[in-house]
């Protein structure tokens, strides 16, 4: 009985520390999934330039203490989603393109706080389109809010979710946009 006993406490604290060491970063990884909703029939040179003040994209904050994660590629995430929509809209993506499309990412991240017994993640992302022609530009914000909550701790999955959903929402948002549209036409 004894043994049992020390065999279930061992399982026990195994699967407790697992769930406590996840990993110091947050996977962002959009994908664009609306197909076609505009007609875009340019060449475009696109890049994302991160502008944040803050590079951390979790805010985790528990009683007195914050924790803060951050992304790697988060830049190549985006504009993998963002040259995804594009292309499914019609557009050429191309590097000798000489119109040029930049997405600065001025906001993105979750900040969660923790409760004893429960948690909310309140999610932001602002994103400005540049589109640059020799004789005339264009320049919009774009941003968008999401929160959630839940019994207990958080989940890590959840909070990518959220933010790779809410990124996904603000690039159909952009390549939707009749403003935007109307310019890369004319």
């Amino acid at each position: 009985m004894k043994l049992l006993k020390a065999l279930l406490s061992c399982c026990t604290l195994v699967i407790f520390s697992g769930c406590a060491n996840q990993p110091n970063q947050l996977i962002l990884n959009p994908v664009y999934k609306s197909g076609q909703i505009s007609s875009i029939n340019n060449s475009l040179n696109t890049s994302v330039i991160d502008l944040r003040g803050d590079s951390a994209t979790l805010k985790l904050i528990e009683s007195s203490k914050t924790k803060t994660i951050a992304s790697t590629g988060i830049t190549e995430s985006v504009k993998s989603a963002l040259d995804s929509a594009l292309s499914r809209n019609g557009a050429s993506i191309s590097n000798l393109a000489q119109l040029r499309f930049e997405l600065d990412i001025h906001a993105l991240q979750a900040v969660v706080t923790e409760k004893l017994m429960s948690h909310t993640s309140d999610a932001k992302i602002e994103f400005e389109v540049r589109v640059i022609r020799p004789t005339s530009n264009f320049s919009k914000r774009y941003s968008g809010n999401a929160n959630l909550s839940g019994p207990l701790g958080h989940d890590r999955a959840k909070i990518e979710g959220q933010l790779n959903k809410l990124t996904e929402q603000l690039i159909t948002r952009i390549v939707s946009d009749p403003e935007l549209i109307a310019f890369l036409e004319g």
